[in-house]
């Protein structure tokens, strides 16, 4: 076994668990072996304390951290028509004056509303988006100040330096949903529907979207900081986080077909996307700057391997001449089809089918590694996960009841011999970069 590659496929699961290590010189000033039993004290402030009052300390700053969301949700709701109605034509076409619109005329950009309680409810969204906004960096300071007894100084300047550090990662998830991910998709919308339907946005269900869209923003952009966090305290190591990176990805998927309300998979791929580029950006940030670094830059690299040959495959056959594959929804059993409806689950169908095929691989997996020691097996196996993964969320999103998403993207811009060519070069320059670098090391 090499030096280490913790990397996609996560060989360190190969030869067995792979724990966090304590560093022996944490740095801060903290003495080694504190709160270990090796006879150092711990933390200066910790003591023990009944399970009811921990619980009781708990609930108590929950509540403050609901109460001020509900105190910025109340400055706000005055406020909340000028706020919907800048939110709405922000990304919709049209001005607030057209609407509505004058006998006999039409206006489809304007909001419709279905339910007498429809506006009172998107005021309410609104001024809590505010308040939940204000409240993110207010829950960590609470988790702060309930930790506080059990940390050791370098940890409490961590995490203080973490509360203006999350209204700020808050500010640019709101930002990055406003200005790219919100307009990217009602451009899709439109573009999707106008030569099929005529348009009329209902103002819940659309008012819902942008919100979800905002406020969920808001929280996957903590997620930086949940790292860094984590690791800076010694909680996990940036080795065993990269090694479980398929799990998290499994993990922000989940989250974004479910807290994603569009059924074309646009919202959902974008916001999985987002989670797992800023979990994957972090990792190469500590990789970069040597935090944690216990494994060779050029084996780093080398993990990279399975990642790279299937998003290389993935953006060649886009390009090249090849069909783009149709959905399978329909040739389902009618009693599958009527179950998911029944249930309310037809637009969770692709995270459905793609965990389908996650479990048994990794089942699979389990099973192979129990019943034979052929590490050259369980090595295979291990460097198959990426591809696995990969093609599960393909295969899921295939099963969409309108995956229209993969029909947009049947362009061409090779021919068939210019993306062979293309595909060769990048095998050529990676395998090539790879064994030059190797070379010079060993010299």
């Amino acid at each position: 076994m090499s030096d280490g590659e913790p990397g996609l496929y996560s060989e360190m699961d190969i030869e067995g668990p792979d724990r966090p290590e304590p560093d022996p010189n944490p740095p801060g000033g903290d003495p080694p072996g504190a709160g270990t039993g090796t006879g150092t004290p711990g933390a200066p402030d910790d003591e023990e304390m009944p399970l009811t009052e921990h619980i009781e300390e708990m609930v108590r700053r929950l509540g403050v951290v609901v109460l001020a969301m509900a105190v910025v949700a109340g400055v706000a709701f005055p406020f909340a028509d000028r706020l919907i109605t800048f939110l709405w034509f922000s990304f919709l076409p049209g001005v607030a004056s057209q609407c509505p619109p004058p006998a006999g005329a039409t206006a489809s950009s304007c909001p419709r509303v279905y339910h007498p309680l429809s506006l009172m409810i998107a005021r309410l969204k609104v001024s809590t988006l505010a308040g939940f906004i204000i409240a993110l960096p207010v829950f960590v300071y609470e988790t702060y100040l309930f930790m506080r007894p059990g940390l050791y100084p370098r940890e409490r300047k961590y995490y203080l330096a973490a509360v203006p550090t999350s209204l700020v990662l808050a500010g640019v998830g709101v930002a990055f949903a406003f200005f790219l991910v919100l307009p990217a998709i009602f451009t899709y919308f439109l573009y999707y529907s106008e030569s099929a339907a005529v348009i009329a946005f209902g103002l819940s269900e659309t008012f819902n979207l942008m919100v979800m869209m905002l406020g969920l923003f808001a929280f996957i952009f903590q997620i930086p900081l949940f790292v860094m966090l984590a690791i800076m305290m010694g909680l996990v190591t940036r080795r065993w986080l990269e090694a479980r990176r398929l799990y998290f990805w499994g993990g922000f998927l989940t989250i974004a077909f479910f807290f994603s309300p569009d059924p074309t998979g646009m919202a959902p791929i974008l916001v999985a996307s987002t989670m797992i580029v800023l979990f994957e950006g972090t990792l190469g940030l500590l990789r970069w700057t040597g935090t944690d670094a216990r494994t060779s830059a050029v084996e780093q690299v080398a993990s990279l391997r399975p990642l790279l040959y299937t998003v290389t495959a993935a953006v060649a056959y886009v390009v090249s001449p090849a069909p783009m594959p149709a959905g399978y929804f329909g040739q389902f059993p009618a009693v599958v089809i009527d179950g998911l409806a029944a249930l309310g689950l037809t637009s969770a169908t692709p995270i459905i089918v793609g965990l389908a095929i996650i479990g048994a691989f990794e089942g699979l997996n389990r099973l192979v590694r129990r019943v034979t020691r052929d590490y050259r097996v369980r090595r295979l196996l291990a460097r198959a996960r990426v591809p696995v993964w990969l093609g599960a969320v393909v295969l899921g999103y295939l099963a969409s009841p309108d995956p229209t998403l993969l029909q947009d993207l049947d362009v061409t811009y090779l021919s068939s011999a210019e993306t062979a060519v293309a595909v060769g070069a990048v095998v050529v320059l990676y395998e090539g970069g790879l064994a030059l670098w190797r070379w010079r090391r060993s010299r």
